[in-house]
């Protein structure tokens, strides 16, 4: 992976071209043709850089919120993090169902992460229609490699203009000890999305712990908790 010094601000990417237009993004030398999603944890924007589509996309919870800003002085970064580890499955696993990843954009000040943009491949915006098996699929061929995705649902699912299933909002991260990962992303879907679905996986200790984690976490008081901490933070973040 390349490395480059751009207005205070360090650029990564493993083909040069994507180097200009992490540029001319920066430079606002591009046309933003719809946005996606815009509030203050992230910003995702379809936009045309010398005529071509791309998406882009800002994680501001990583500068927002003192705990991951401060951690961060000891991290690489989370979409530098996806860049590298999306580029290996792509290209050393021959994962092709994962929307690529072109660059990523990374300020630090003090250390600390102050500004942070990934650049991807644009793979179209018509969420994969609700074929289940399929999904599972493909969900079942990334944790056989050794990863998972952390968020799966069908609106991470796209169809593109080939009638090809992709994958996106994932980090690509391997799943450590355990299959702990894959249990949680398939009981997420099984408890927001496919309440019939048929098992795969024999339901080992990972999967009791990953069950009660998610339990826990839809509790309605930590639910709650929750709730009051993130509206203090965006009332902290506005003043």
């Amino acid at each position: 992976m390349e490395k480059y010094l751009y207005k205070d601000k360090t650029l990564f990417y493993y083909d040069e071209r994507y180097r200009d237009i992490l540029k001319a993004i920066l430079d606002r030398n591009m046309k933003v043709l719809k946005i996606l999603k815009e509030n203050r944890r992230s910003y995702i924007a379809v936009v045309d850089v010398n005529g071509e589509k791309y998406i882009i996309k800002e994680s501001r919870n990583e500068y927002r919120i003192f705990q991951r800003k401060l951690m961060s002085l000891f991290k690489k970064g989370e979409f530098v993090v996806t860049l590298e580890n999306i580029h290996k499955m792509i290209y050393e696993e021959g994962m092709l169902e994962y929307a690529e990843p072109f660059g990523a954009v990374l300020e630090r000040k003090n250390g600390m992460i102050s500004y942070n943009l990934l650049l991807m491949e644009y793979v179209g915006e018509e969420i994969f229609p609700d074929n289940f098996q399929n999904m599972m699929k493909t969900i079942q061929k990334i944790h056989k490699k050794g990863y998972y995705h952390g968020d799966f649902n069908p609106s991470n699912f796209i169809l593109n203009s080939s009638g090809k299933i992709r994958v996106i909002d994932t980090q690509g991260k391997k799943m450590g000890f355990g299959n702990y990962r894959a249990h949680y992303d398939l009981i997420t879907m099984q408890m927001d999305n496919y309440p019939e679905m048929i098992y795969p996986y024999k339901k080992n200790i990972f999967y009791y712990v990953a069950l009660g984690m998610k339990k826990f976490k839809r509790n309605k008081i930590v639910s709650a908790i929750k709730a009051f901490k993130n509206r203090m933070r965006d009332r902290r973040y506005n003043d």
